[in-house]
């Protein structure tokens, strides 16, 4: 947590920064590819964040230097995308002039208000010759001006990448006679979706470029995050110019929360957006009503509901796109909104700040199999303890303050209990909260059982045999987060209790789903469920598995011998999920504190054999091996308590240390 003069610290100087960015091309410069990274003059990390004007020949109203300036000044854009169409009636191929004059409008707007432009070639089919001709005269009218962004072809619908390649080099050798440095985007086939053929085959000697990804929510899921993912791994560096909340049509539902996921994902990857577009046809990628002014001053109420999220969603990037967030999802999570959500997985978190000596919130019980849920707070860094969500109506929580010397306050929820009691709703619509910046840091996934949850280590409500049996959990004290606060890192705990890697506590794989059955599933739970994305890529991942498999179960059901050769097989084949999920992380195996003597013995020469199947593997880092120290556990159930809990984490400090720098 930061402390109070960060905080005031970090607030001036937004405030100052974004007094000062009355011309954000003044402050940011000649734009340049470094590496993945759009980067300003002195090669620091910038995004662009902004709209599309549609296409000029349908919309043609709305192509004006006072529409730009609304939009930098009411929706905060620090880039506009005017859309030259191309091919349809009236477009550039009929009325060259005309569609030239109407983005010219919009070029010489974005100019004087300091903000980028980019000059889209809107088609779907190559015309080189006339390109060639466009491109070159817009080099040479606009090529001194910084501002300037040329996008070469929208959306190659039928070609193959070679030849949207071919074209795509005569085009830049055209405009790099006139402008030497300016971003040049460059589309890619069926619609931009397929980056994974450039990632085969990039153009060369080509500098200051980018390929485009263009996704709709309501048609593209996780699949194109993913290969767009590999081909930034690769270093081919992505810029979204095109995207929206409903289908691919234009038209449709807004899927609001796989929207949202494209959001959290561009945000994490660090990617510029434009969202599609500044129009008025009767459709929901159409931001604007009839009734919307030509000239800007809209108001709501001349925004459809694509209008109305895009500006919300606008409006929370400063002019170099830094992103201000009111509320902090970390974990497994699944969120409505910004400010509304379940929290899902043991210490699944939802954080925001205030200003005052209290706070208040409502959350409500979201019960599986019956089950209520806890949750704990810690306010100011500070832990304030753990209190029952026990109904299924909105149960309103009040917190004062600790340190009132303080003017800005932190305050972070975490589910206490697993994903197996069922979730707790968190609603922050009407929090009065303060925007802040997510501070970077290393990520750390924690992979097991009960011990991983925080099983039996918190007696504080009831002692050890009273009420249910999962009334002594806190995951916030349990080891994983424990060591993460002291490693000043960010961790996501993806554990239930009594799993294991080939069979559970007492059951054998035939009767029960195991840990590797439910993981990519995002609650945890068998069927059903939204799946687990890969947003988050952990630096490091932990698996402390194993103590559910060579255990004895109750000792009244028959169980069969372990079978060491099925525990690895299945150890194998989760480390290579883990890989395909994280193709960057390091890997970690963890013996159990509650496995000892021949038994410990066992399970470590496991845990070599998985090791030294991957010995060959030269894509990702060794895969290191932790031995806990032999632990007598003091919590409920045989299980760590929160010392207990405290001591894993000091042991584990120095390796996880080392591993993560």
């Amino acid at each position: 947590m930061r402390n109070l003069s960060k905080v005031v610290s970090l607030l001036f100087i937004t405030i100052f920064t974004l007094g000062i960015a009355k011309n954000p091309v003044q402050e940011i410069g000649n734009l340049q590819v470094i590496g993945t990274q759009l980067s300003d003059q002195h090669g620091k990390a910038v995004r662009l964040i902004g709209t599309s004007f549609g296409w000029s020949n349908f919309h043609p109203r709305f192509y004006n230097a006072k529409a730009v300036k609304w939009l930098k000044k009411d929706w905060n854009v620090n880039v506009v995308r005017a859309s030259m169409g191309i091919e349809p009636e009236n477009a550039y191929l009929q009325n060259p002039n005309t569609n030239k004059k109407l983005i010219e409008k919009v070029i010489d707007g974005a100019i004087k208000e300091g903000i980028y432009v980019i000059i889209d070639w809107h088609a779907h089919v190559i015309h080189t010759k006339e390109a060639k001709d466009f491109f070159a005269e817009m080099a040479i009218k606009y090529g001194k001006h910084p501002n300037i962004i040329y996008e070469i072809y929208n959306e190659p619908v039928k070609d193959s990448w070679e030849q949207v390649k071919s074209y795509s080099e005569e085009i830049i050798a055209e405009i790099r006679k006139n402008d030497d440095d300016n971003l040049i985007l460059v589309g890619c086939p069926e619609w931009d979706q397929r980056i994974d053929w450039v990632q085969q085959n990039p153009i060369k000697n080509a500098k200051n470029i980018m390929y485009t990804v263009h996704f709709y929510a309501g048609t593209h899921g996780q699949w194109l995050r993913d290969r767009t993912d590999a081909a930034l791994k690769a270093g081919i560096p992505v810029f979204i110019s095109e995207s929206a909340g409903m289908e691919a049509s234009g038209d449709g539902k807004i899927d609001d929360a796989e929207w949202q996921r494209y959001i959290d994902w561009m945000n994490e990857k660090k990617l510029s957006w434009i969202t599609w577009s500044i129009s008025d046809k009767k459709e929901s990628c159409s931001m604007l009503l009839p009734s919307a002014e030509s000239t800007g001053n809209w108001k709501i109420s001349d925004l459809n509901e694509s209008g109305i999220k895009t500006r919300d969603y606008l409006r929370k990037y400063d002019y170099r796109g830094h992103f201000d967030q009111n509320f902090i999802w970390k974990g497994r999570f699944e969120k409505s909104s910004e400010n509304s959500g379940k929290l899902i997985g043991p210490a699944s978190s939802v954080e925001f700040q205030f200003q005052g000596n209290s706070v208040e919130f409502n959350v409500k019980n979201v019960p599986y199999q019956g089950y209520y849920n806890y949750i704990s707070v810690e306010i100011d860094g500070k832990y304030v303890g753990r209190f029952k969500v026990d109904n299924n109506d909105f149960k309103k929580f009040t917190f004062d303050a600790s340190d009132l010397s303080r003017k800005v306050h932190s305050i972070r929820i975490y589910k206490a209990t697993e994903a197996a009691m069922g979730e707790v709703f968190f609603d922050g619509k009407g929090v009065s909260t303060i925007a802040f910046q997510n501070e970077p840091k290393k990520k750390i996934e924690f992979i097991g059982d009960s011990i991983t949850c925080g099983f039996g280590n918190d007696e504080t409500d009831k002692k050890c045999g009273e009420g249910q049996w999962f009334d002594q959990h806190n995951a916030y004290l349990a080891y994983g987060p424990v060591l993460s606060r002291k490693l000043d890192s960010e961790f996501l705990l993806s554990s239930v209790s009594g799993f294991g890697m080939y069979r559970n506590w007492n059951t054998e794989k035939w009767e029960e789903n195991i840990l590797p059955d439910v993981y990519n599933n995002l609650y945890l739970r068998p069927s059903g469920t939204a799946k687990f994305e890969n947003i988050f890529q952990p630096d490091l991942v932990s698996i402390c598995l194993g103590t559910n498999d060579l255990s004895s179960g109750d000792g009244k059901k028959e169980r069969l011998p372990f079978n060491k050769h099925k525990f690895i097989g299945n150890y194998i084949e989760f480390v290579q999920n883990i890989y395909r999920k994280y193709p960057n992380t390091k890997i970690v195996l963890l013996n159990s504190p509650m496995v000892a003597g021949e038994q410990n013995k066992l399970l470590i020469e496991c845990l070599l054999e998985v090791k030294k199947f991957f010995s060959n593997n030269t894509k990702h880092s060794p895969i290191e091996i932790f031995e806990f120290q032999e632990m007598k556990p003091e919590g409920c159930g045989y299980h760590p308590s929160s010392k207990d809990d405290q001591k894993m984490a000091d042991e584990l400090f120095p390796f996880f240390s080392k591993l993560l720098n």
